[in-house]
């Protein structure tokens, strides 16, 4: 499961540069940061400046049912889930299991990025994952539910080498 934010703060360099560059070519045409990100209604400049958030709150209280927790920052899901997974053990990431917050598909677009490349560099609206048993998975999402989060199941563990695997 997951905890759901909509965060652009720990952007990586390279996909970063590709964007600005494009974003360069936007501003010769008119379109600065106060333009209006199209599917949020908000201007591109606020978006882009939304702080990462932060969990303790929410998690402390469902700490001990939980396997294990990985905050999505740089290095995306592909690059953070695997350093909490023991050997042996893949998580499988249902890609449409959340809705991917628009800023992604627009900083995608400017810099001609490969959907693997994000996955790799951004958190593509996943900013905290945690790993609990399915027995566990409706109590934890109850609780971190009630505490204001959004919660979405978007995989599972299952044998094989150390990773993870977008399906």
């Amino acid at each position: 499961m997951d905890l759901s934010i909509n965060l652009a703060g720990d952007l990586g360099r390279w996909v970063m540069r590709a964007a600005c560059a494009e974003f360069g070519r936007w501003r010769s045409r008119g379109v600065g940061l106060d333009a209006i990100l199209p599917g949020t209604a908000r201007p591109l400049g606020e978006v882009l400046l939304e702080p990462t958030r932060i969990y303790v709150r929410a998690v402390l209280p469902v700490r001990a049912r939980v396997h294990a927790m990985a905050h999505v920052t740089g290095g995306g899901i592909t690059g953070n889930l695997p350093r909490v997974l023991p050997e042996g053990c893949r998580a499988l990431i249902r890609r449409g299991a959340w809705t991917v917050p628009p800023v992604f598909a627009a900083l995608q677009d400017a810099g001609g990025v490969a959907e693997a490349e994000m996955f790799r560099t951004f958190n593509m609206g996943v900013g905290y994952v945690l790993v609990v048993p399915s027995a566990q998975e409706r109590e934890v999402t109850a609780a971190l539910t009630a505490a204001g989060e959004t919660v979405h199941a978007i995989g599972e563990i299952v044998p094989g080498e150390r990773g993870v695997e977008l399906v």
